[in-house]
Parts: C-alpha cells; sequence; structure tokens
C-alpha cells in the first residue's frame, strides 16, 4: 500500500482551549497553596495521589503485557503511519498499541513516567478498513493529545476539578484541538468526518448515516437543561465535533447563545433557591431538632426518675394483671406474652405497654398455673437486682409488687 507523506500538521489550538487552561493553572496553584498549608489536605493528597499511581501502574502494565505493540515487523504498515503522522507534528513516535476491547469503538492516549503511549482498540480501526482517511482522523486526533501536551499537567490540574464545570469545559476545547489536528491529519474532510461518524453510528450503519441531519441534533442541545447536561461531559457532542471540522454540513445559522443563557439563568435559580433553602431548611431544622430534644427531655423525665418509673412500671401491672383476669381462666393463664399482646390488640385500641427503662414488652413467665411480669428495672437490664416483679398470681389472684428480686424465674 503507498503511503501519503503529510504535510506540516500545525492547525492551531481551539480558541477557548489556552485561556481555559490557564485559569484552570491559577485555580490549582490556589488550592495547591490551601492543600499543602493543610497536614490534612496534603495527608489526603498524597494518599489519593498513590491510589490513582498505582492504579495507572496496572493498567499500564497491562497494556504494555497484553496489547500488541506496533513495529516494523509488528503491522508495520499501521506502525509506518503512526510515525508519519508524528513526525508531521513535529515529535516523536509514541509507543502504539492495538488492543482487543471487547467492541469498543475507542482510541486513547496515555503517558507513564515521561513515555508516551497511544492505545487503538482494534474494533475502532476495523471500522475504518477501507477509509485511510478515517483512520488516520483517529491516530492523528490521539496523537495530537501528546503533541499539544495535554497529559503533562494532569496532576497539577486535578484541584481546578472541584471548580464545576471548569475541568469538563478544558477536556472539551482539548478534544475540539485535536480533531483539528485529525482532519488535519487526515488530509480528506469527508474521510475525517466519517471517522467521527463511525463513532456516533457504527461500522454497520455510518454509511447509511446522514451527515446533515447529524449535525441538525445540535439544536436538540440548545435548551438549558441539554446545554447543563453538555457542560458536564468532558467530549463535545459528536453532532458539533463534526460541524467543527466539516462546516458545509452545517447549513444556515445555529445560535448556541439561547441555550448557554437558559443554562445560566438554571444555574443561577439554583443558587439563590437551593442554596437559599438550604440554608432556611438548616435553620427551620435545628430548631425544630431542639424542640423535640426539649419534648423528649420534657417526656422522658419521668422515667429518668427511678421512683416515677416504678410508679409506671405498678400502674401498668395492674392494667395487664387485669386484662389477663377477664380474658383468661385463673387456673389456665396465657402461655406467652405474645399471647396476651395478640389478644390485646385484638379488643383494645390502646398501645399495648412497654417497660418505661428499656422500651420493650415486659418480661412474663408462667408456672405451674400461676405467672408474673417483670420490668428490667432503672438500670434497663434485666436479671439484675433492680428489676421489679409483680405477683406471683395464682388461681386465688392474689398479686403483689416486689423489687430488687436479683432475677427472673
Amino acid at each position: 500500500m503507498e503511503h501519503r507523506v503529510p504535510p506540516r500538521i500545525d492547525p492551531g489550538r481551539w480558541p477557548t482551549e489556552m485561556p481555559l487552561f490557564v485559569f484552570s493553572a491559577l485555580v490549582a496553584a490556589l488550592m495547591w497553596v490551601v492543600i499543602v498549608v493543610s497536614i490534612v489536605g496534603l495527608f489526603y493528597a498524597v494518599v489519593f495521589g498513590l491510589i490513582f499511581f498505582v492504579s495507572h501502574l496496572a493498567f499500564v502494565a497491562y497494556v504494555r503485557g497484553s496489547a500488541v505493540k506496533l513495529g516494523p515487523t509488528q503491522f508495520p504498515e499501521l506502525h509506518e503511519r503512526v510515525c508519519a503522522l508524528a513526525a508531521a507534528m513535529g515529535m516523536a513516535p509514541p509507543e502504539a498499541y492495538l488492543m482487543q476491547a471487547g467492541g469498543a469503538l475507542n482510541a486513547f492516549a496515555t503517558r507513564f513516567l515521561r513515555r508516551n503511549i497511544v492505545v487503538l482498540y482494534s474494533d475502532l480501526l476495523d471500522a475504518c478498513e477501507g477509509d485511510p482517511a478515517a483512520r488516520d482522523m483517529i491516530l492523528a486526533h490521539e496523537l495530537a493529545h501528546l503533541r499539544c501536551g495535554h497529559l503533562r499537567w494532569t496532576w497539577f490540574l486535578l484541584p481546578s476539578y472541584i471548580v464545576p464545570f471548569l475541568g469538563s469545559a478544558l477536556s472539551r476545547a482539548r478534544e475540539y484541538t485535536c480533531d483539528r489536528f485529525g482532519a488535519a491529519g487526515a488530509g480528506d474532510r469527508r474521510g475525517a468526518v466519517r471517522g467521527l461518524a463511525i463513532l456516533a453510528a457504527g461500522p454497520r450503519y455510518v454509511d447509511q448515516v446522514n451527515l446533515q441531519a447529524l449535525v441538525e441534533q445540535r439544536r436538540d442541545l440548545n435548551t438549558g437543561f441539554m446545554t447543563l447536561g453538555e457542560w458536564l461531559q468532558s467530549h463535545p457532542p459528536l453532532s458539533k465535533r463534526i460541524a467543527a471540522i466539516d462546516d458545509s454540513l452545517a447549513p444556515g445559522h445555529f445560535h448556541p447563545l439561547r441555550g448557554r443563557a437558559l443554562a445560566l439563568a438554571i444555574i443561577a435559580l439554583f443558587m439563590v433557591f437551593g442554596v437559599g433553602g438550604s440554608v432556611a431548611l438548616a435553620v427551620v431544622g435545628s430548631r425544630w431538632l431542639e424542640e423535640f430534644e426539649r419534648t423528649l427531655e420534657a417526656e422522658g423525665s419521668a422515667f429518668l426518675d427511678p421512683d416515677a418509673g416504678a410508679a409506671q412500671v405498678e400502674a401498668d401491672f395492674r392494667e395487664l394483671l387485669a386484662f389477663v383476669g377477664a380474658n383468661w381462666e385463673a387456673d389456665r393463664p396465657p402461655s406467652s406474652i405474645e399471647a396476651i399482646q395478640e389478644r390485646w390488640e385484638e379488643t383494645r385500641d390502646t398501645p399495648f405497654p412497654a417497660d418505661p427503662f428499656d422500651g420493650r414488652w415486659y418480661g412474663y413467665a408462667r408456672l405451674e398455673g400461676a405467672f408474673h411480669f417483670w420490668s428490667s428495672g432503672p438500670d434497663g437490664e434485666a436479671g439484675t437486682t433492680d428489676d421489679i416483679l409483680s405477683g406471683p398470681v395464682g388461681p386465688s389472684g392474689e398479686e403483689s409488687t416486689r423489687h430488687g428480686t436479683g432475677g427472673v424465674i
């Protein structure tokens, strides 16, 4: 196959890339000052940095060991094309790998310890089969990330991502820049467009795509919420990327200002009502919690007092004993506290009595026709010396309340 020798490739960056980069660098510098001054912030920066480094190390090791490295004896034609495009951009050729990725249509550039790496997914190259310009669009796009230094300041810029929309805006501007390099490297604008259309429709349907209709989909994004959604993405919509490299596919005027204005209005409304509402809710909520705590203290103070709690236990015992006497025969008391609770709910609308000291049901025991209830007492633990017991109640119906029995029958 005869290869074209591309001319010098330097179409220039996307207009917003450098202003966004400078602003991000200033924000990152200020954030790093705060991180370094704060011992806690510096600690977390080191920890997360180590985590990211180890993860990236593992991935690069996987690529170098499991993907196919291009070279003079390994896919030589593809290797030669990578080298030719890199030379046209004025850079040394990077390590380039061909990798199977389960049908994914993608390619990416990365960097590890000053070594530049490009990974090409085999299915994407298959999709470009027979169209060298579409293939070169992909190759030159990824090489441009390295040529323009998009991976050199990654660690330094990380703190700037805390600013909403800033990191994604810089990423989108860089993608537009690389598309310019990709189109220049392809040398054929239609082929470059096809390279992007493959990402949209896949290899089977790409030749059936109406490119003008695809570009017209930009108008569907010209609303407030869709613009916000676009601002959250690291890559521009493919409809806009195609229009950026071939404006002949975008007849008529497209004014994105409407969507941007509506998106800014939504952000302003959120800041006014969302943040303001959150502050108001916090104030109201704190007051409600204070009032609720005071209510709990007022209602629970009786049970914090052992004597008042014991008086409540005795009153509950009298009510429970009367209920058992009215619903069971004297010589055949209920079998369990669950049986009493079930009959209670069938015949009464009031809640079943609970031990004020631990909030659970009272204890209950039956032995040889007699029975009794018990409370865990002020310490809230059954089986201790401050337990409160009723009875025992036998066939005669006699009962008494005893304190400090030291155990449960």
